[in-house]
């Protein structure tokens, strides 16, 4: 059975992304960022070792919470990723053959999406969620206008996303938030990584949402 990622999702609000990141680095900042309360993290598939980084992860952390493959395009690309112990798929745009692997491997999908006919339309191929995607170029409020016309349509925005980003998308209706290097950067200061992962988790669960 299938992970509940969107149940997951409304519990813990920020899914952390790890894009070119080694095996060694993505174990690394996932013992940090766990510590400061995320416990949702997504290995993009363009870059690194997405495949030995999703297994690790799944090894070290499986059995607490599931482990997705980001940036999937294709079928293919789905088998390899739920080989390697992801349990949700998240991609940057809406494909029929992505989400149906998934679906038949029993795999939570999460499609990337812009326009409302493709939010209607990745919803309506069974999507568990929808991410909004990029975000930081038209703003939260982008979020607020989907939502009129769609609301029960659960939504993750990604794409630019800082902590106030993150706060106005929580804000205005999304059910959770997908942040990458503006959390992650270059920095090999654990205590400074820790710090902002923290202040993520408090936006994105300290208001009525």
């Amino acid at each position: 059975m299938a992970d509940d990622i969107l149940h997951r999702i409304k519990e813990r609000r920020v899914l952390a992304i790890y894009r070119g990141q080694s095996v060694r680095r993505c174990l690394e900042l996932s013992a940090v960022l766990h510590q400061a309360g995320i416990r949702l993290f997504e290995v993009t598939l363009n870059g690194g070792e997405p495949f030995e980084a999703i297994n690790a992860l799944h090894d070290e952390y499986g059995g607490e919470f599931p482990i997705g493959a980001g940036t999937v395009l294709t079928a293919d690309d789905v088998s390899r990723a739920a080989d390697a112990g992801a349990r949700f798929i998240v991609s940057p745009n809406v494909d029929e053959a992505v989400i149906g692997r998934a679906k038949a491997l029993g795999l939570n999908v999460i499609p990337g999406a812009f326009t409302p006919t493709e939010v209607v339309r990745a919803a309506q191929l069974g999507a568990d969620l929808v991410k909004v995607f990029p975000i930081r170029p038209v703003g939260a409020d982008y979020i607020r206008q989907l939502r009129g016309p769609l609301p029960d349509v659960p939504l993750l925005a990604t794409g630019g996303v800082d902590a106030e980003l993150a706060g106005a998308c929580m804000a205005a209706g999304c059910t959770g938030v997908g942040v990458g290097v503006q959390l992650l950067g270059d920095t090999d200061d654990s205590a400074a990584l820790a710090q902002q992962a923290r202040r993520l988790v408090d936006v994105t669960t300290s208001g009525d949402f």
